[in-house]
């Protein structure tokens, strides 16, 4: 073919091809496109619009819109952002894997097709990274100072930090109150790369908060005391949703509960500005560099937890 095209097998073993000519759509309806130019995938875990392919002569790259999620060589497709395209990478869509060269379609009537009208969320046990960055002193701010400084202030704040964690193929959960709660899923198996990505995004936020200073400072007398901290965790969760939106999705877990509890102590208890779990540690000891903190009480936990500080954060 002239044109990039996506493949995949059918069920029934047939070999399908689609040729992309400028896009094509992915889902479980894409409705109002025409046949020639989207993918059905008859999967009640897969969005009716899941995800957008496009060639733009020179660039090919997959914008994930889905619920569930989008993956790309098993590294997942941060929600409603767009990552490009090569020969030979594998696009994962429900239980269906796509191959950049191209794929084929299997069209689904919705008016037959009970499952069309919504999208049943899938519930899974995955390995996450946790990243969640907690502001110092937030309660205390709240109570002295304008709320319209302290939204300014956080606005900024969120906007950064999220789109770090974009950058680095991350998914933002949440914003709760006073932290940005972010997470990096590995699929089956705890990876390198997702817990280093992790990692990089917390050092880059620290780094940014300078930037955040020099900016608000002028107006903002709030910025002169901002302090952050950081805790990031890796291990099993369970990945579902509470509600029928992407703003619903839940991770459930032991270490999603650590990593704000890190957060806490990060740059406060602990001499760091990012606190990490032992299991991230040893994903990243090779590519970053960790300092052993040593055993710590946590607090709301039993036990003692062997907890590491990533050296070379911002100097704040």
């Amino acid at each position: 073919m002239k044109n990039p095209y996506l493949e995949w097998i059918e069920e029934n073993g047939e070999m399908r091809q689609l040729e992309i000519l400028d896009k094509v759509f992915i889902g479980r309806v894409c409705r109002g496109v025409e046949e020639g130019r989207r993918i059905i995938v008859n999967n009640p875990a897969v969005s009716r619009d899941h995800a957008a392919i496009s060639f733009t002569g020179s660039h090919l790259k997959i914008k994930d819109l889905s619920t569930n999620g989008t993956w790309v060589n098993d590294v997942r497709v941060a929600a409603g952002s767009s990552k490009y395209l090569t020969d030979g990478d594998v696009i994962r869509v429900g239980k269906m894997f796509i191959y950049v060269r191209c794929p084929g379609i299997t069209v689904v009537d919705e008016r037959h097709d009970s499952l069309a009208l919504y999208t049943q969320l899938a519930t899974r046990i995955t390995t996450v990274t946790n990243l969640v960055a907690d502001v110092r002193g937030f309660t205390t701010m709240s109570q002295t100072r304008s709320s319209t400084e302290i939204y300014s202030v956080m606005k900024v704040i969120f906007d950064t930090f999220s789109a770090i964690v974009q950058q680095n193929s991350g998914t933002v959960k949440d914003f709760a109150g006073d932290a940005v709660f972010a997470f990096w899923d590995h699929n089956a198996d705890p990876r390198e790369e997702q817990a280093v990505l992790a990692c990089e995004s917390a050092l880059k936020q620290a780094h940014s908060v300078n930037r955040i200073r020099a900016e608000l400072s002028p107006s903002n007398p709030l910025v002169a005391s901002l302090k952050l901290g950081w805790g990031i965790t890796t291990g099993k969760v369970t990945m579902s949703h509470y509600g029928r939106s992407v703003a619903d999705l839940a991770l459930v877990g032991d270490s999603t509960n650590l990593a704000f509890r890190l957060s806490g102590l990060a740059n406060k208890d602990l001499p760091t500005e990012v606190v990490i779990c032992e299991q991230t540690a040893e994903l990243v000891r090779d590519a970053l560099a960790v300092e052993d903190l040593g055993m710590i009480s946590v607090r709301g936990r039993s036990g003692y937890e062997h907890v590491y500080g990533l050296r070379g954060v911002s100097e704040s």
